[in-house]
C-alpha cells in the first residue's frame, strides 16, 4: 500500500514540473539575446605597439607618414567603427595618438580578439610640419612607442665598390686609406709586446728511414702560443744534404723526461681600427648603411642612404661631423662627436694625411 502511495506522489510531482514548463514556453522562443534590440555599445579600444615609417630614423617633411599598429583590441571582430588620428603639437614635437572607436550592436560576431597589424597612411600638409623636428607615436595609455626625426631635404641610395689592396696587411704602411670618397681607412692604434715561455723537448727517431751524411735541427714551432703557460716544443732532426726522409712522422717519439731550459718567445700584437669615411653635404647624415667583404684582395661593397638637406633646413645632425660621416667598420656604428672613446677631429686629420693605396688590383 505504501509503495502505491509513493508512486502516486512521484507521478504527481512530475506532472507539476511539466505543467510549469509548458506554462513558460511560447511558440516564438529561441536563443537568449546578449543585449536588447537596438541597443548599441559605443566606446574606445586600445593598441599595444606602433612603428613609424618602418623604424626609419628620418622622415622627410614632404613624404607620407606610415604608422604600423600592432595588437589592436576592438571588443569583437565587427565592432571596430573607425580609427581617429589625434594630433598634438608641443614645441618642436608632433604627437600622433590613434584612437580606436568601437560600435558594437546585436550582430553576432566572433569573440574579442587582437586584430592583425593595421597600417595608417597619414599625409601631411606642408604647413603642419613647419618647425617640427620629431614625430612621436603615443598609444591609448599615453605611452611613447616610437620616434622619427623630421628633416627637410632629399634621400639618395647609392652603392660603392672599394678595393682593399694587399698594402693593408703591412702594419708599417698604416695609417692607410683607399682613394676617393667614401674611402676605407685603417689606423694603427697601439702595439702590445708579448712574451711566451717554452721548453725544448727531445724527440727521438725510433725507426730511421734513410741514411744521411749529416743531420740538422728541423723543429716546427707552434702556430699559436699559449700565454701564462710553458709550452713543450719537440726538437727534431732532418737530413742536411738531401731531401731524403730521415724519419717518418709516425716514428718520432717525444721524451718528456728530457727537457731543456725555459726560453722566451717574443711576439707583438698590432692593435688596429678600421673606418669608412665619406664627405657629405653640410648638415647631412645617413638614414641607413650596410657593407660587406671588406678584406684584403677583395672589393668591399658599401651601401648607404644619404640625406641631403634643403637650403632652408635649420637642423643639423645627427652626424659624425658637420660635413663628414665616419663609421667604425669593426662594430658597424657611426662615430659621433659625443663618443668619448674616439676623437673625431684626430680621425679626420689622420684620414687627410694617410697614404693612398691602389684603387684596383694589379694585373
Amino acid at each position: 500500500m505504501r509503495k502505491i502511495m509513493r508512486l502516486n506522489v512521484s507521478v504527481f510531482c512530475l506532472l507539476c514540473m511539466m505543467l510549469g514548463t509548458l506554462a513558460c514556453t511560447q511558440s516564438e522562443d529561441g536563443p537568449l539575446e546578449i543585449s536588447r534590440e537596438n541597443t548599441d555599445f559605443r566606446g574606445e579600444g586600445f593598441f599595444l605597439n606602433a612603428v613609424l615609417d618602418s623604424s626609419r630614423t628620418i622622415h622627410l617633411s614632404k613624404d607620407t607618414l606610415y604608422i604600423t599598429m600592432d595588437s589592436v583590441w576592438s571588443y569583437s571582430n565587427c565592432a571596430l567603427s573607425a580609427i581617429n588620428l589625434g594630433i598634438d603639437v608641443g614645441d618642436t614635437i608632433l604627437y600622433v595618438k590613434p584612437q580606436i572607436l568601437l560600435n558594437a550592436g546585436t550582430r553576432d560576431c566572433a569573440s574579442p580578439a587582437f586584430r592583425p597589424d593595421t597600417v595608417l597612411k597619414v599625409p601631411f600638409e606642408k604647413h603642419m610640419l613647419e618647425g617640427i623636428r620629431q614625430i612621436v607615436a603615443v598609444n591609448t595609455d599615453g605611452k611613447f612607442l616610437d620616434t622619427v626625426n623630421v628633416r627637410h631635404g632629399k634621400m639618395s641610395l647609392d652603392t660603392f665598390g672599394i678595393y682593399i689592396d694587399s698594402m693593408f696587411k703591412s702594419h708599417e704602411n698604416l695609417p692607410l686609406r683607399t682613394k676617393g670618397s667614401p674611402s676605407y681607412l685603417k689606423v694603427l692604434d697601439s702595439i702590445t709586446p708579448l712574451e711566451f715561455y717554452w721548453r725544448p723537448m727531445k724527440s727521438n727517431c725510433e725507426m730511421q728511414i734513410s741514411q744521411c751524411d749529416s743531420v740538422v735541427y728541423d723543429t716546427l714551432f707552434p702556430s699559436q702560443w699559449r700565454l701564462n703557460d710553458t709550452i713543450l716544443v719537440p726538437v727534431r732532426k732532418a737530413c742536411a744534404d738531401s731531401d731524403d726522409v730521415y724519419c717518418a712522422n709516425a716514428y718520432w717519439k717525444n721524451d718528456s723526461s728530457s727537457l731543456g731550459a725555459v726560453r722566451i718567445h717574443l711576439d707583438t700584437v698590432w692593435n688596429t681600427s678600421s673606418y669608412i669615411v665619406e664627405s657629405i653635404p653640410e648638415c647631412g647624415t645617413y638614414d641607413g648603411f650596410t657593407y660587406n667583404l671588406f678584406d684584403v684582395g677583395y672589393k668591399g661593397q658599401f651601401v648607404r642612404n644619404l640625406f641631403s638637406p634643403d637650403d632652408d633646413e635649420v637642423s643639423c645632425g645627427p652626424a659624425s661631423r658637420k660635413d663628414w660621416m665616419i663609421i667604425d667598420a669593426a662594430h658597424g656604428t657611426i662615430v659621433s662627436e659625443q663618443d668619448s672613446l674616439k676623437n673625431i677631429g684626430n680621425l679626420y686629420k689622420i684620414w687627410k694625411k694617410a697614404k693612398v693605396a691602389p684603387s684596383k688590383a694589379k694585373k
